[in-house]
């Protein structure tokens, strides 16, 4: 109370109206610049001043208004008590928030940034990346059977999944204690699965909807899984995810390639002619339904591109040379298509 009584006579000096001012200090300390998550990795350097730390916020995009950074800072005296270090900030955080942050030493955090879209063996070479731990340690740890008691939407995978996390391990960027090591990552990682893929979307998953029948969490994760190495943009998760679900109605093999790079511990080169001969579930090429388990940790777009996808006629998907994506409904029209840009069928 005293805060803010200081806040409505600093304001009325500066020459605001108490209600005018109210509103600007509400819009420049009290609201956040974004309402959806944005995490950004924001440095302090060792002795750097509180008006280069306003002006690199503002910059990132971080506080809505420089001057309410100032005047905020001077009255709550916050400037001496900033720390130097690496912080996870975000933009869905309102200045209050970031300032109490910037005033948390993070000597013993480890930043880990995990990219979408990757498997979890190279997801171990992120962590390594990061220092906080080896790429042993975080697959071990990713490997502990209490994991799978912990976690509900655990319970769809075979018990014979291996990886057992494979898919859940969510992608985005931790701040992680030193001391808890890769362990507190992976807790992180699938608490963070299961706030995206949140017990109201579990149940909606369980319900067919006229685009998708009714699916098991495992379902859903193994085609956003394949969604994530197969779609080059955001704009066509869903009509690929589309094109899985219509040919599994159809009882076509999916066909997606990716999957059988998993089988083969690689993301690139595409697979040889005898290699597409391989004997395994994860060939979809010759093998119909989904593969055995998810052969990516997907992000929340690619989820929900497939609890919801559109609905479509598409059975074939290519995507050209400029990395454009195209969709057909019949074989003829994607052979035409593909041979229009300079591509066999």
């Amino acid at each position: 109370m005293r805060r803010l009584a200081t806040v409505v006579v600093v304001i009325a000096v500066l020459g605001f109206g108490t209600s005018r001012g109210l509103d600007w200090w509400n819009y420049g300390v009290n609201t956040a610049p974004s309402t959806t998550s944005q995490p950004i990795v924001f440095h302090v350097d060792r002795g750097e001043l509180a008006s280069q730390i306003g002006d690199d916020l503002y910059t990132q995009h971080l506080i809505r208004d420089r001057n309410a950074f100032d005047l905020y800072v001077r009255i709550t005296n916050a400037g001496p008590k900033f720390e130097a270090g690496t912080f996870l900030l975000n933009r869905n955080m309102n200045l209050v928030q970031i300032v109490d942050r910037l005033e948390q030493a993070t000597a013993d955090q480890v930043l880990v940034t995990i990219r979408e879209g990757f498997p979890l063996k190279f997801q171990a070479k992120d962590v390594e990346k990061s220092g906080l731990g080896s790429a042993a340690e975080y697959l071990t740890a990713a490997r502990d059977p209490a994991l799978t008691a912990a976690y509900p939407f655990l319970a769809s995978r075979p018990t014979n999944a291996d990886p057992p996390l494979e898919g859940y391990l969510f992608p985005d960027t931790y701040s992680i204690d030193r001391t808890g090591g890769v362990t507190q990552l992976v807790k992180k990682q699938l608490d963070q699965f299961g706030t995206v893929f949140s017990l109201d979307l579990r149940g909606q998953v369980a319900q067919a909807t006229a685009t998708r029948p009714a699916e098991s969490v495992e379902a859903i994760v193994i085609l956003a899984s394949m969604v994530e190495r197969e779609a080059n943009k955001d704009a066509d998760r869903g009509n690929v995810c589309s094109v899985y679900f219509n040919r599994l109605k159809a009882g076509i093999p999916l066909g997606v390639d990716a999957t059988l790079l998993y089988a083969l511990g690689r993301l690139t080169p595409e697979p040889t002619f005898p290699e597409l001969q391989l004997n395994t579930p994860f060939n979809t090429r010759t093998h119909t339904g989904l593969p055995p388990g998810p052969i990516s940790n997907p992000g929340k777009a690619a989820l929900l591109a497939c609890i919801n996808p559109p609905q479509t006629g598409y059975l074939y998907y290519f995507t050209d040379p400029d990395g454009v994506t195209h969709f057909e409904t019949n074989q003829n029209d994607f052979c035409r298509e593909l041979q229009q840009h300079g591509m066999s069928c």
